[in-house]
């Protein structure tokens, strides 16, 4: 282990939590700088459904873990755009992802994942669900929990294709969306938003118009590092969007090698 050397966590979502507290553990002074007035990054929007509290209980338990150690200061309401400025001997970048973005015509009308999870932007009673990978999914299982008519879009043959995630919630959410009859189109692309609608295209070349009151969009999240080159460490979704296991697990490792 190196002598008592100082570093810098950029993001404080859960990688960069896990990469502070191991770093504190193994006796560095940690400095970690969040922008949001919060700890928990993204997962705060993942854990904001009422079935997801175990999620919710873990990011109150690193809320907890990493104020235990008077070798790490927190910034809050801190976004670091020049990172040389900071003249730490080792650099964690833990910014996340950025979700995509829709290049369709009316793609300024939806509502992103996030902005639903976190309730900055209601929905009306019918909802069209662009994305059926998990996010997506426990976004149409949520709206129907609280009453509402969900609709799942996805361009793949199945949901939740992505590896790597527990086969009890896969399975268990498409079980549900059957039992409950809740449409689903696989093999469908967006066209075109319109008023009151979404035009889709189906695998057969088939268009069809949806009717719905509010579209919200999941389709993924691109790798936003504020800096990416040898001086510094990359983790988590900033450097490959993942999972939970695969975000904790990639802070693990590279907090075990300063």
């Amino acid at each position: 282990m190196k002598e008592n050397n100082g570093v810098a966590i950029i993001g404080g979502g859960i990688g960069g939590m896990e990469a502070a507290v191991l770093c504190a553990k193994r006796g560095h002074s940690v400095t970690l700088y969040e922008k949001s007035d919060k700890l928990g990054g993204v997962f705060v929007a993942a854990a904001a459904p009422s079935f997801k509290e175990k999620d919710r209980a873990l990011i109150a338990w690193y809320n907890r873990e990493i104020r235990k150690y008077p070798n790490i200061t927190i910034h809050l309401n801190a976004e670091v755009k020049n990172v040389k400025a900071l003249k730490a001997d080792e650099v964690i970048i833990a910014t996340g992802a950025k979700a995509r973005r829709l290049n369709v015509n009316g793609a300024h009308t939806t509502i992103e994942a996030v902005d639903y999870l976190l309730g900055n932007k209601s929905v009306g009673e019918k909802v069209v669900v662009i994305g059926g990978g998990l996010t997506g999914c426990e976004i149409a299982y949520d709206l129907y929990l609280k009453g509402k008519q969900p609709v799942i879009v996805e361009m793949m043959d199945d949901l939740i294709v992505t590896k790597g995630i527990c086969l009890a919630n896969t399975s268990y959410l498409r079980d549900f969306f059957k039992t409950n009859q809740v449409p689903v189109h696989l093999e469908t692309s967006l066209y075109q938003i319109v008023p009151r609608g979404v035009i889709v295209k189906h695998k057969d070349g088939q268009y069809e118009t949806i009717p719905c009151d509010s579209v919200i969009t999941s389709i993924g999240y691109n790798p936003a590092p504020v800096v990416k080159n040898k001086k510094v460490h990359v983790i988590g979704d900033a450097k490959k969007v993942g999972n939970l296991r695969s975000v904790i697990w990639g802070a693990w490792d590279v907090a075990m090698k300063i």
